[in-house]
């Protein structure tokens, strides 16, 4: 099992085909997500290679604007968001499960 570590307010700038929506469609335009929280067990399970991210929108006032602490739900990449925290003090632990298991 591995940790990744990813803090609250996290900006990930992502591209199209580095994240996919709550349906499972992949994403075609860029996207930008501010981190709530990120999902290493989570039902339904993201796709192989991806974790759940909550969050909000640039555009979002914050959480007080939303119906919950988040506005947006997106499976994102792994090597994403390794790239998006590398080095970054102050992270939340989210533990991924080895492959197979």
């Amino acid at each position: 099992m591995s940790a990744l570590r990813v803090p609250a307010g996290t900006r990930l700038s992502l591209a199209a085909g580095e994240w996919a929506s709550h349906l499972g469609l992949p994403g075609a335009t860029p996207l930008e997500v501010r981190t709530v929280a990120v999902q290493g067990v989570a039902d339904p399970p993201a796709p192989v290679g991806m974790l759940w991210v909550r969050g909000h929108l640039p555009e979002c006032s914050g959480p007080g604007a939303c119906a919950r602490s988040w506005c947006v739900r997106v499976t994102v990449r792994l090597d994403v968001l390794y790239d998006a925290v590398a080095g970054g003090p102050d992270q939340a632990v989210v533990h991924t499960p080895a492959p197979g298991r």
